[in-house]
Order: structure tokens, then C-alpha cells, then sequence
């Protein structure tokens, strides 16, 4: 489906706080401040890097050129160029950022299925893309999909549901997954030392028994629902499962 705009594209309209495709319920302003590395700097000095891809810096001051940061993983301040850096506002709203950029900051830890953001489209200009990772086993990818624009300015990215501001799309998916892979979780997190020591829980990992029951004989059930010094086979409820359903069978043959 082709791109929908009712309006010029202009780069820095995407991301004035006083647009209303932007605004949310929260007035606070607390994310405005805030970027996140989209590389490894300086790169190319491996053996003395600053911060790392992925890494979340609070914005103190810039210029046309250079942005003055301070990185919550490493507790420094420095400069850096605008270009190794990508604004983020909402949690969820990242600026100048590439299909690429995209994939390779979901794709990190703590990341996980349902992180999302949303990007300005390559392909679309004047129009958003929402980029989500979905884990499945031990697949791990990034799914992208095309925010539409009506002429109106409502947004949609499947025609049976529409709103009035991305805040609003962000809501409802993020309770509801209504045609895409999964339902949003939480915004791309950023490799902050503050979140460093918490985990998300683990999956619980189920062991495949090794008891063969096409080997077992009903003496040897019998023996272990009876009791032995050995170590049981069974659990404690299944052997009294098998108790009771000796004990009907016995009852059975006596009244045959």
C-alpha cells in the first residue's frame, strides 16, 4: 500500500514536542533528554572505546555538530558527533535512524520478545515505521511494519483500527497484537548501569524423565507402590494413583 501524507516532509517536523502525533498523556518531559549510542565510539580505537552500541546518554547541551553527553553506563561526560547518536523521545520514538540501526539495537540484551520503537521510514518518507523483535525458541528477529498516514493525519497500521497520535497506536497495541506477531512489551531498552543486575526470568526448563514404562512389569510397580528401601521410581502421587487402581483391579477380580 502506497504512503499516505497530507503534508510536505520536513525532517525536524517529525520530532517537535508541540506536534500533536506526538504528544501523550504524560507531560512530564522526561525522556526528552535522552539518546542512545548507534555505535561504538571512538571507532576506531577498539582497545579504548567510550561507550558501545547500545549504550543510553543523557544529553547535557549541542551544537549544529556535536552533542555533549554523559553516559549512565561509564559516569563520564565528552563530545560527540550528532551522527553517532540517536535522540529518543517517548521511550519508544527514535530519531535518524536506519532498518539497520533498528535491528542491531533490538537485537541486544536486555532486549526481548515485544521490544519495539518506532523510526522515521527510508522507504516512506514523511511517514513512521514500528520495529518489533520477536523471539520464537532460539530464533530471534526483528519485524518491521509500515505506519500509514490518512490525509486527516490519523494513523493505522491495519485498516481496522485507527488514531489520532502514535501515543494512542502504542497504547493499543501494546494491550492487543491484532494481526501482528506479537504484542508489544516495552520500549528498546538501552544498556544503562542502573538496570544492570536486573533479569528477566528464566525460562523454566522442563527434564525429559528417563523412566521407559514399556519396561516396567507390574511387579515392579507394585514393589515401588508398596514401598522398598530403593529409590522410587514414582512420584509420590502417581504411586498412590497406582495404589488405588491396584486396589480397584484386585476388588474386580475377586467379584468376577
Amino acid at each position: 500500500m502506497g504512503c499516505l501524507t497530507s503534508r510536505p516532509w520536513r525532517r525536524s517536523s517529525v520530532h517537535r514536542l508541540e506536534d500533536p502525533v506526538l504528544m501523550s498523556d504524560e507531560s512530564s518531559g522526561n525522556h526528552m533528554h535522552m539518546a542512545v549510542a548507534l555505535c561504538n565510539f571512538p571507532p576506531h580505537r577498539s582497545d579504548e572505546h567510550t561507550i558501545f552500541l547500545g549504550d543510553r546518554l543523557n544529553i547535557i547541551s549541542e551544537d549544529d555538530d556535536m552533542l555533549m553527553v554523559y553516559s549512565t553506563t561509564t559516569g563520564t561526560e565528552f563530545f560527540i558527533p550528532h551522527t553517532y547518536v540517536s535522540k529518543v523521545r517517548y521511550r519508544w520514538l527514535f530519531e535518524g535512524i536506519t532498518r539497520r540501526n533498528a535491528e542491531q539495537l533490538l537485537m541486544l540484551p536486555p532486549n526481548y520478545s515485544g521490544c519495539f520503537l518506532i523510526r522515521e521510514s527510508q522507504s516512506c518518507p514523511g511517514s513512521y515505521s514500528l520495529s518489533i523483535r520477536q523471539d520464537r525458541g532460539h530464533l530471534h528477529n526483528v519485524k518491521h511494519y509500515r505506519i500509514h498516514q490518512l490525509h486527516n493525519g490519523w494513523f493505522y497500521i491495519h485498516q481496522s483500527h485507527f488514531f489520532s497520535t502514535l501515543t494512542q497506536l502504542v497504547d493499543y497495541y501494546s494491550r492487543s497484537s491484532n494481526g501482528m506477531y506479537c504484542q508489544l512489551t516495552e520500549p528498546c531498552i538501552p544498556h544503562d548501569s542502573s538496570r544492570a543486575g536486573t533479569h528477566r526470568p528464566s525460562p523454566i526448563s522442563v527434564q525429559r524423565s528417563n523412566l521407559n514404562w514399556r519396561d516396567l512389569s507390574r511387579s515392579m510397580i507394585q514393589r515401588q507402590v508398596k514401598g522398598t528401601d530403593q529409590e522410587s521410581l514414582l512420584s509420590e502421587g502417581l504411586r498412590e494413583t497406582m495404589k488405588a487402581y491396584l486396589y480397584v483391579t484386585e476388588e474386580s477380580s475377586w467379584t468376577e
